[in-house]
């Protein structure tokens, strides 16, 4: 129950972060600019020393071309994936991730209700 609601909160931050791309979309189409907002460059908006520490973390880390000296390769986890996540328009993806979590959600609030439900019935039954 508490993870469905957890879930559900995390869909609605999701959603006002939504809101706030498209705002800024709406704002660079009156600038007449043919442009969109892109999720890193929302991300910096809000952030951007955040940004820059987890490309850091995640490229001396969690990258094990950089942790481990023995593969002798360049790390691929930043650059190619997650530098491509953050070129991404940020008002669908971000949308579709709030959609996602808040499915999930009630889908998990849903299944705990229900059984709730049925314990307090069959209790009532004896």
């Amino acid at each position: 129950m508490i993870i469905g609601r957890i879930l559900i909160l995390l869909g609605i931050i999701f959603f006002l972060l939504t809101l706030t791309s498209n705002y800024f979309d709406i704002a660079l189409q009156l600038d007449n600019k043919a442009e969109i907002t892109q999720l890193g460059q929302l991300w910096f908006y809000f952030s951007p020393s955040s940004l820059q520490l987890t490309e850091s973390i995640i490229s001396r880390y969690i990258d094990p071309c950089s942790a481990l000296d023995v593969l002798n390769c360049s790390g691929f986890i930043w650059h190619p994936f997650i530098s491509f996540i953050l070129s991404l328009p940020a008002a669908p993806f971000l949308a579709i991730l709030s959609f996602i979590f808040i499915a999930f959600g009630i889908k998990k609030s849903g299944k705990t209700r229900v059984f709730n439900k049925r314990k307090t019935n069959e209790a009532n039954k004896i």
